[in-house]
């Protein structure tokens, strides 16, 4: 049987999850720093309502920042797997 993502060490997001929160920002004409940050914390909220055991490392919320900041600027991630280790 496969291994899950969390199984594999990482964090249970997917591109998928992130493009459509920014959807949902270019629909309310969020800018890109807001749209970043809305992706952030919500991604976090997600973690915490489904995964409340799983540890939250000091910074994922960065790179959750920097994540939405490429996709927002062009970055393809059609096809690719996003891995982001749990661990520090």
């Amino acid at each position: 049987m496969a291994k899950s993502k969390i199984q594999k060490g990482f964090y249970p997001i997917s591109y998928t999850r992130i493009n459509q929160l920014i959807k949902n920002c270019r629909g309310w004409d969020y800018g890109n720093k807001d749209t970043c940050k809305y992706v952030a914390e919500s991604v976090l909220q997600d973690l915490d309502i489904n995964y409340p055991e799983l540890p939250i490392r000091s910074s994922l919320h960065s790179d959750l920042i920097s994540i939405a900041h490429d996709i927002n600027n062009g970055k393809i991630t059609k096809g690719k797997v996003l891995t982001l280790s749990i661990k520090e």
